[in-house]
C-alpha cells in the first residue's frame, strides 16, 4: 500500500511538472529513492538531477484503532476483522540537482503541486485502478511540515548526507488492511425474554 501511494504521488507530480515546465527536459523529474545513500556512487548517479521522494518515517493514528469491525458475510453470518491501520507517512522531497537554480525551481513546483491538490483518492486520481494492494478505500491528505532549524539539522544528520533544497510532507491516513477474518458468528435471529411475572 505504501508503494502504491508513493507511486501515485510521483506519477501525478511528474505529469504536473511536464505540464507547467516545458524546459523540464524529460517526462520523469521525480523518482523515489533513499536520499541517505548518496554516498554510494551507483545510487548517487541514479538520483542525480531528480526530485527524490524518500520515506523517512511513519506513525500510526492510534485514536482510530479502537475496537473491531463487524460486517455481514454472504452466508448471512457476521464476520469480525481488526480495524485497518491509519498511517501517517513522512515524505521528504529533495531537489537533488547540480544547478542550484534548477533545484529551487523544482522545489517550488513540488510545493505548488501540493498546494493545488492536497487530497488524493481513487475518484480524483485518473489512471488509478482500485483497489491498490487489495485496499477498498484510499485517502491520502498531504500536509506541509514546517521544521525548525534544529529539526532540519537533526533530519539531515540522521540521514547522514549533505543538505539539499527539500520539503517534508505528512501524508495522513493511508489505510492498510487485508480484511482477514478473526472470527465469525451467526446473526441473532430471535430474542427470548425470560423473567419473573408481575407479583411473583
Amino acid at each position: 500500500m505504501i508503494v502504491e501511494a508513493m507511486a501515485l504521488l510521483l506519477r501525478q507530480l511528474n505529469e504536473y511538472i511536464a505540464q507547467v515546465d516545458a524546459s523540464a527536459g524529460g517526462p520523469v523529474q521525480a523518482i523515489w529513492g533513499n536520499i541517505a545513500q548518496l554516498d554510494r556512487t551507483e545510487v548517487a548517479t541514479e538520483l542525480d538531477n531528480h526530485v527524490v521522494l524518500s520515506l523517512v518515517n511513519l506513525e500510526e493514528e492510534r485514536a482510530l484503532k479502537n475496537g473491531r469491525v463487524a460486517a455481514t458475510l454472504s452466508t448471512g453470518d457476521v464476520g469480525y476483522t481488526n480495524r485497518p491501520f491509519h498511517l501517517n507517512l513522512f515524505l521528504l522531497f529533495t531537489a537533488n540537482y547540480r544547478n542550484y537554480g534548477t533545484a529551487l525551481r523544482r522545489l517550488a513546483q513540488v510545493l505548488t503541486f501540493f498546494q493545488g491538490k492536497q487530497k488524493f483518492t481513487f475518484a480524483n486520481s485518473p489512471g488509478t485502478n482500485p483497489p491498490l494492494g487489495g485496499i477498498v478505500e484510499f485517502s491520502l491528505a498531504m500536509d506541509l511540515l514546517s521544521l525548525s532549524f534544529e529539526e532540519v539539522n537533526h533530519l539531515w544528520g540522521f540521514l547522514g548526507t549533505r543538505q539539499s533544497p527539500s520539503a517534508i510532507f505528512r501524508g495522513r491516513l493511508v489505510v492498510v488492511s487485508d480484511q482477514r477474518l478473526l472470527e465469525t458468528a451467526a446473526r441473532i435471529q430471535d430474542l427470548e425474554v425470560i423473567g419473573r411475572g408481575v407479583g411473583a
